[in-house]
Order: C-alpha cells, then sequence, then structure tokens
C-alpha cells in the first residue's frame, strides 16, 4: 500500500508540468508543424490551469505531514538504499534545467520569451520562492530526519529545482515539447534525492516542488516586468539580447569564445 501512495505521488509531480499544456504540437497537428513558433493565449491558458497541479501537492503535502505517516513513508523510501547512503549530486543536479535553456538559446531554439525576458523571470521566480520557503522554514520549524535542524518543511533544494524546470518548460512547451520537458529530468531527481539523503521528509520535497511550480507559473501568467527593458539604443529601437559561443580547439587546447551582445 505504501509502496502504491509512494508512486501515486511521483506520478503526480511529473503530471502537473505536462497537465498544464492543453496543446501540445504533435505529429498530426499540421498547423502546429506549418506554424512551429505559435504559443498559447492567455485565453485558452487559463491561470487555473497553470495552478490545479502546484496547488495539488500543496496540498497531499500537509496531508502527509501527520508524524505517523510521515515516518512510515522514510522509512519505505530509505529501504531502497543502505543507512550510510550520501550524495552531493543533489546540490548540483538542479541546474540542470537552467543550463539546458540557455544551450537551446545559444542554438537559436524558438522560445516564448528573449533571453532578456528569461532571465528576469527566472530571477523574480527564485527570489519570491525562497521568500516563501525561508519564511515557512522558520515559521514551522519542522525538525529534519535524524534529529536534523528544525528548517525542513519545505524543501529549498527541491523548490529551487522546480522553479528551473517550469521555467523551462514555459520556454519551450509550445515549440520543443520534449527539450521542455526534460527539465523535470533534474528536478525530479533532485527531491527524490533530497530523501534518499535523510535530509528532508516526502512533505517537505512536495510542498517544495508545489510552491516553485506555483510561484513561476504565476510569473508566467501575469508576467511582471515584460516590457521594462533598460538596454535601449540612442535610436529608441529596444536592443536585444544576444548569446553566442563559438568553440575553438586542436591537438593542445579546447576553449572558444562567449559573446554577449546587448
Amino acid at each position: 500500500m505504501k509502496l502504491k501512495l509512494l508512486l501515486v505521488l511521483i506520478f503526480t509531480i511529473q503530471l502537473t508540468g505536462f497537465g498544464q499544456n492543453d496543446s501540445i504540437p504533435t505529429i498530426m497537428d499540421t498547423e502546429v508543424i506549418q506554424q512551429p513558433k505559435t504559443f498559447l493565449s492567455k485565453k485558452n491558458d487559463s491561470y487555473f490551469s497553470r495552478a490545479w497541479g502546484p496547488a495539488t501537492l500543496g496540498l497531499i503535502s500537509v496531508d502527509l505531514l501527520r508524524d505517523s505517516t510521515k515516518y512510515g513513508l522514510q522509512e519505505m523510501a530509505r529501504s531502497f538504499v543502505v543507512d550510510t547512503f550520501r550524495t552531493h549530486v543533489d546540490d548540483w543536479i538542479h541546474y540542470g534545467p537552467i543550463v539546458t535553456m540557455y544551450a537551446a538559446d545559444l542554438f537559436k531554439v524558438p522560445a516564448r520569451n528573449t533571453v532578456w525576458n528569461q532571465t528576469k523571470f527566472l530571477i523574480m521566480s527564485e527570489a519570491i520562492t525562497s521568500g516563501i520557503v525561508l519564511g515557512l522554514k522558520y515559521m514551522l520549524r519542522i525538525q529534519r530526519p535524524k534529529n536534523g535542524a528544525a528548517n525542513a518543511y519545505p524543501s529549498g533544494h527541491t523548490s529551487q529545482a522546480f522553479v528551473q524546470s517550469q521555467v523551462l518548460f514555459n520556454e519551450f512547451r509550445d515549440t520543443a515539447p520534449l527539450l521542455a520537458a526534460s527539465g523535470f529530468l533534474f528536478s525530479i531527481p533532485t527531491g527524490v534525492l533530497r530523501v534518499l539523503n535523510n535530509r528532508h521528509w516526502v512533505p517537505d520535497v512536495l510542498l517544495g516542488a508545489g510552491i516553485g511550480m506555483l510561484v513561476t507559473n504565476t510569473i508566467y501568467y501575469f508576467e511582471p516586468l515584460k516590457n521594462w527593458k533598460p538596454f535601449k539604443g540612442k535610436n529608441n529601437r529596444t536592443s536585444q539580447l544576444n548569446m553566442s559561443f563559438v568553440p575553438t580547439f586542436n591537438d593542445s587546447y579546447f576553449g572558444g569564445q562567449f559573446r554577449l551582445q546587448f
């Protein structure tokens, strides 16, 4: 029964990303193939469609916060690894979606926004999520596993991981669905490893994921400061933020030239 519950939770996390797009392009959709840069409008993409998944994760998290359930889930999850299991992979893989996004920009994959707006929305999402998570941590003061510090709930690593995977998803879901969804290959393992490392309880991870996704989707729905473009030329034409990378290598050297143009 407990194993089935864990599988349902993982499946719910995956659906919260994919379920927010009602019209992912398919091979049979000739209109999308002919116009690959067409993006969903707000009329076809309501705020509720963006919020129901993260909100569901939050409600599930609160329900699982009871000690009897929380300790049972932790014991079940940790049964897949030895007691001394510890890895630092979760400290790094949550950056994967952002590396992927900027790499896609370098290779000119069509995105919803310019690099400048991507960066603005990313920074705002990260900052607001961090504020909410830290506030809850030190207000609720729930102890970590193994009598750790009283700042377990919710998981900061997981919230940031899902901010980044959701930014990637929102940017490329209309033009490159597989690329957009690839961010969850980093964020979901981040949450799982936080539990396996005995750094967080399962409810901590679920709420962290929910907050990160909800904040990011809210930013992308209302698009604050989208028209804030401080890099304007004298001719009053707005310059765009562009990136390029030219690799250089020979028998004894590997490097390249990175250019950031405003």
